[in-house]
């Protein structure tokens, strides 16, 4: 799975909200490409920023077909230790950015985001579009 991207909740908001985004079109090409990962809380969140539920039902049609990674006990243990690491660093990060962060390190997967909290993880793999 090395090659596939867990793509963020911010990139997803832009690919449902600007047709003509840089992010839209990227997203397109890992879609294209058979390459995203996704992750049960960042579906919940892109699924919460719909206002009707039919709107949400047609999303969640199209964002399960990507490849749906499971969250294991081990990933929570590792999210809950690494946000006791950063916290006294004063970064109170969310437990979604946490989890993404878990499940890409154990699977070395690729994570798409424009969120400045995944820049505090050197060894993370960031997915560079350019």
């Amino acid at each position: 799975m090395d090659e596939f991207v867990i793509v963020d909740t911010c990139i997803w908001a832009s690919f449902f909200s600007k047709p003509g985004s840089k992010e839209k079109l990227e997203v397109d090409k890992l879609i294209d490409a058979d390459r995203v990962s996704m992750i049960g809380p960042i579906l919940a969140e892109v699924l919460l920023g719909f206002r009707r539920k039919d709107q949400a039902d047609w999303a969640s049609s199209r964002l399960l077909l990507t490849h749906y990674v499971e969250i294991t006990p081990d990933d929570w243990r590792a999210a809950a230790d690494e946000g006791r690491v950063q916290a006294p660093r004063g970064n109170k990060l969310p437990l979604t950015d946490l989890v993404a962060v878990s499940i890409a390190r154990r699977l070395n997967l690729m994570v798409y985001s424009v969120d400045p909290h995944f820049d505090l993880f050197e060894d993370l793999r960031r997915y560079d579009p350019e």
